[in-house]
């Protein structure tokens, strides 16, 4: 009974990762997957140097300032130059996410396989790997503990480690940046099960300590912000005598990392004459990517209410959930994208305090103890770190809440020893009831994210002039997100641009009646009445406009042109 529920939540949670990998948007713009920027920097180190086997837009070197965002416009362009966060040094392309995912994922598939890996395959194997592998630890973690527990707890850690993860969210746009998470995920995940293995194992700590060592060094060379984690590999030292009186141990834990950590130091000096830049001053990007404060304390508030309070806003359209907007925001802050807070999305995550209790309270192995720990340290100082940062991701919910799903996981079986048996019932119908509800919004929210990601591709397309692709990217947003309203303005205006006006007249006509209180609606309808010389109609679409935006000076001036041609 245990393998065959534990098979369908894999069953579940695998097709949901492979559903919103294959339909988000990743590489946008590459009609070749060796050109998709990890197979670039791939094919760049088979050919013996560190930049992307791509040249640099000439015109580049011509700039005062090629880091300027207005200047540099072109390079960053969806169809013409694809240089967006990319960095460009000494008239060369580099990439300043982690060069592990190259070494260790694309060039091995390539030299394996003689064909380029797909970068939303990637995330995709690396996640589900991660996700083995906590559940790996997980089994071992409840068999020691809770060998009472029930078979069904198997299935219920596999929902939460999939999805209380936050994995969906990123598979809904597996691309570049999501790339070294998806391997840092896995780092600290490989990294947890091997402290496992040393605490359950002293006499072989050292074996076991080297790999989470060799883990973690691996994660750090995916993403540097991983830096803080790698002091779990103190812990065994801290919990166990037996450990920490052997010199072997300690050579063990600190070489490994520490060997990744000069690779890397000697790769930034190689291309950037640093050891320690990474590439992050030289970024191509849509605003200048270093602030003077780019790390202050200020930000905190704004980025924990991001990451743990500030809930999705519920809609009557499918997928149900937008992102709804903070105004609580400091004046520099740069904002956030796709974000959801964890534990009031998916308060799943509350379960990890039945973990902590049980290992504070109750007799525990110091095997428990220390994954606990572990886990509960890799949460925290991911989490305090991106507190810092001048602005919240979704992506960068991978760095924290795996760690935290796995506490969560081990919290069912601790729950259940816990709760008196008077109250057990209930207790796992409100648990029941808290894991559908927080699968079902991550789900949900994932395909919100794509359908965005979508229209914003669709816009780019339609101001490039490729209506196929623009058709393709609101037809495929209209398929995820049906009644929403950026899909129905974007394929309006893709129809208008066709001169299919009678179609597009129904889209935002449909639009004005459904958000009457949005001036936007009402300026596209009049625009497109206008178009179609209905000018009495198009005056009286821009006058509803204008009370709702009376500042609005394309609504003015297309009102004056409107009363023009209808006095005529």
């Amino acid at each position: 009974m245990e393998f065959r529920l534990g098979a369908t939540a894999f069953i579940v949670v695998f097709a949901t990762y492979l559903f919103l990998g294959g339909i988000g948007v990743t590489d946008p713009g590459n009609n070749v997957v060796a050109d998709a920027p990890y197979n670039l920097l791939a094919r760049g180190l088979l050919k013996g140097h560190l930049y992307l086997d791509r040249p640099a837009p000439e015109f580049l070197q011509h700039l005062p300032n090629p880091y300027d965002p207005v200047a540099n416009a072109p390079a960053r362009g969806l169809f013409e130059g694809r240089l967006s966060d990319l960095s460009y040094y000494q008239n060369r392309v580099y990439m300043y996410f982690g060069v592990a995912p190259a070494l260790v994922v694309f060039i091995p598939w390539h030299l394996l396989t003689g064909t380029w890996l797909l970068q939303w395959v990637a995330v995709l194997g690396l996640c589900v790997a991660a996700l083995l592998v906590h559940f790996s630890v997980f089994r071992a973690a409840r068999a020691r503990a809770f060998p009472a527990a029930p078979p069904w707890t198997s299935a219920a850690a596999l929902l939460v480690l999939g999805f209380a993860s936050y994995t969906p969210l990123l598979m809904a746009r597996a691309d570049m940046w999501e790339v070294p998470l998806a391997l840092d995920y896995l780092g600290v995940a490989i990294a947890l099960r091997c402290l496992w293995g040393a605490a359950e194992n002293p006499a072989a700590c050292c074996r076991w300590l080297a790999g989470a060592s060799a883990a973690l060094g691996l994660a750090f060379a995916s993403r540097p912000t991983v830096l803080p984690n790698t002091a779990v590999l103190l812990l065994p030292f801290l919990l166990l005598p037996a450990i920490r009186r052997r010199p072997a141990a300690w050579l063990a834990a600190g070489l490994p990392v520490a060997l990744c950590g000069l690779g890397v130091a000697a790769y930034n000096a190689a291309r950037f004459g640093s050891p320690f830049e990474f590439g992050v001053r030289y970024t191509i990007a849509g605003a200048y990517y270093l602030r003077p404060h780019s790390f202050d304390p200020r930000f905190i508030p704004a980025n924990l209410r991001s990451y743990l309070w500030h809930g999705v806003e519920w809609t009557r359209h499918f997928p149900f959930v937008l992102r709804s907007a903070d105004t609580r925001l400091a004046g520099d802050y740069a904002g956030t994208e796709h974000v959801s807070g964890a534990l009031a999305d998916a308060p799943i995550l509350w379960m990890a305090g039945f973990t902590v209790f049980w290992v504070l309270r109750r007799p525990a192995a110091v095997s428990v103890r220390l994954l606990a720990a572990a886990a509960g340290w890799v949460a925290f100082s991911s989490l305090a770190l991106l507190a810092f940062f001048v602005g919240a991701n979704g992506r960068y919910e991978l760095e924290f809440a795996p760690a935290l799903a796995l506490l969560a996981a081990l919290g069912i079986p601790a729950a259940e020893a816990l709760c008196p048996p008077a109250l057990l019932r209930l207790l796992r119908w409100a648990g029941a009831g808290v894991l559908l509800f927080s699968c079902a919004v991550l789900l949900l929210y994932s395909i919100q994210r794509a359908a965005s990601d979508h229209n914003t591709y669709g816009v780019a397309c339609l101001f490039h002039g490729d209506t196929a692709g623009a058709e393709h990217e609101f037809g495929t947003a209209t398929f995820l997100a049906p009644g929403n309203p950026r899909s129905r303005i974007g394929m309006g205006f893709l129809r208008q641009s066709q001169g299919r006006l009678a179609e597009a007249h129904a889209l935002f006509a449909g639009l004005a009646c459904d958000y009457p209180a949005v001036a936007s609606n009402h300026l596209n309808l009049a625009n497109l009445e206008a178009q179609e010389g209905r000018f009495g109609e198009a005056v009286a679409e821009y006058q509803r406009a204008l009370s709702l935006d009376p500042a609005n000076a394309a609504a003015q001036a297309g009102l004056a042109a409107a009363r023009s041609h209808q006095a005529k």
